[in-house]
């Protein structure tokens, strides 16, 4: 039988099932636990090594872009209540 538009497009997608398939065809036997935690390492090594890691002057920039910025939020933030609490306390007192 001739598949149909919709169970090609899932046979292409990553993780979903067709119509077709039962949970009990998806299924992979299970490995010991010894297996799968020396097949985890392997996979985080492999995925470790694909990373690219910033330089220390992109650190370096990037650390004092952030600690400016918070800077800049905390001096607003703390006019910001200041005035506002300048500006109740007035209104209670009148």
């Amino acid at each position: 039988m001739a598949k149909n538009f919709k169970e090609r497009l899932y046979g292409r997608l990553p993780g979903v099932r067709s119509t077709m398939e039962t949970a009990k065809d998806v299924r992979k036997p299970s490995l010991p636990l010894v297996a799968r935690v020396k097949n985890f390492l392997s996979e985080f090594r492999a995925e470790m090594k694909k990373v690219t890691w910033p330089t220390r002057k992109e650190t370096l920039g990037t650390t004092v872009v952030v600690i400016i910025c918070v800077l800049i939020i905390v001096l607003f933030l703390g006019l910001a209540d200041f005035g506002i609490g300048r500006g109740i306390q007035s209104f209670l007192r009148y």
